[in-house]
């Protein structure tokens, strides 16, 4: 008996008095209603309530072209000495771009000049040979037909009278050679300054001072305003765009919006492609050739489009934050369709009415509550 209580008090008590602690048996009970789990309360979040939209706009490429665009190239070889304009500058027709240093043709037209002189020398000696020989001619036929001189004689006169004539036509037709090869090397000369064209912008400058110019090789490249934008659309669009229209655009370089009237649309349709070009004429004199744009189209099509700053992502996920009717957050798969402008189509995953999370999404989590 004092064997059972002393194993009564030491081991059995003391082990069912700790097993009936762990248990709980000694805690306050708390009723299950009271141990709802606590969410955290998010605040600083804008929301935007999803909703069609009948008028959407699909976004094609485009490149800004201009009116007429234009290499300027001398057609006489010559140094450059100087180039009065620089890229970017506006032109008027008829405005001094280059000037050339002529020097090799100056040196031909000099060589030009002494030619002539010495023809003009040569044709005065041959006209003075001519007046002796065309004088012992007239007395020698007068002789001949006096039947003074033999007719042996006579001939002999009459060939060197023939001979002196043609010397003297040769120095003419030597003299004319000349005087037009002066006139086309000095024609030469009004290619030492190079004009514009046209009204318009340089575009590009091509050499230095000091480097040869040579015929065919461009100098100056100028655009003509005004600018057009030129860009393809699908063949279904085929009907559904019409001249006149207006297009917006966006100049990613000047960050803005401008408007163009569309005025030109390629009747037939590329096989290889299934497209057509649109050429649209741009208004807004800032712009210049070879620019990118993005070309806005309208659509018909209902869509459901949301901001672009909604849309979460980690690694292959996308999705949207969307706030329940009970106020709770839950993140969305969703599948995204095209973009237009700062805004994305959204294909499946919310639909119309929905309430989504756009700004403020860094800070949102899985089952907390929206605060505002």
């Amino acid at each position: 008996m004092r064997v059972f209580l002393k194993y009564l008090f030491l081991l059995i008590i003391p082990v069912s008095t700790v097993l009936l602690w762990l248990s709980g048996a000694f805690h306050i009970k708390i009723p299950s209603e009271k141990l709802k789990k606590e969410r955290k309360i998010v605040k600083n979040l804008k929301t935007f309530k999803v909703k069609s939209t009948a008028e959407t706009y699909i976004v094609f490429t485009g490149t800004v072209i201009p009116s007429e665009r234009t290499e300027i190239s001398t057609k006489v070889a010559g140094f450059i000495k100087e180039f009065l304009v620089k890229e970017g500058d506006f032109v008027k027709k008829g405005q001094l771009l280059v000037r050339l240093d002529l020097r090799e043709i100056k040196a031909q037209i000099e060589s030009v000049q002494r030619r002539i002189l010495q023809a003009k020398k040569k044709y005065e000696a041959a006209l003075a040979h001519y007046k002796n020989a065309e004088n012992t001619y007239k007395r020698y036929k007068k002789l001949l037909e006096e039947k003074a001189v033999t007719l042996q004689e006579y001939e002999n006169i009459e060939a060197n009278y023939k001979t002196v004539l043609a010397d003297v036509k040769s120095a003419e037709e030597e003299i004319k050679i000349a005087q037009k090869l002066f006139e086309a090397v000095s024609a030469s000369l009004a290619y030492a300054e190079i004009k514009s064209p046209f009204d318009g912008y340089v575009v590009e400058k091509k050499g230095n001072i000091g480097d040869m110019a040579l015929p065919g090789k461009a100098l100056i490249i100028l655009e003509k305003p005004p600018y057009k934008v030129e860009f393809s659309l699908p063949e279904s669009y085929t009907g559904k765009i019409k001249k006149g229209q207006k297009v917006s655009l966006y100049i990613e370089v000047f960050n803005k919006r401008i408007y163009a009237n569309v005025v030109e649309i390629e009747p037939s349709v590329d096989p290889s492609s299934r497209t057509f070009k649109v050429k649209a004429l741009i208004k807004d004199q800032k712009v210049k050739g070879g620019l990118f744009a993005k070309v806005f189209i309208p659509s018909s099509d209902k869509s459901l489009f949301i901001p672009s700053k909604a849309v979460f992502k980690k690694w292959d996920f996308t999705g949207v934050w969307v706030v329940k009717e009970n106020n709770v957050l839950e993140l969305r798969f969703v599948r995204l369709g095209k973009r237009s402008g700062n805004k994305v189509e959204v294909l499946s995953g919310i639909s119309e009415g929905e309430v989504i999370v756009i700004e403020g999404i860094e800070k949102a989590c899985e089952g907390c509550v929206f605060g505002g």
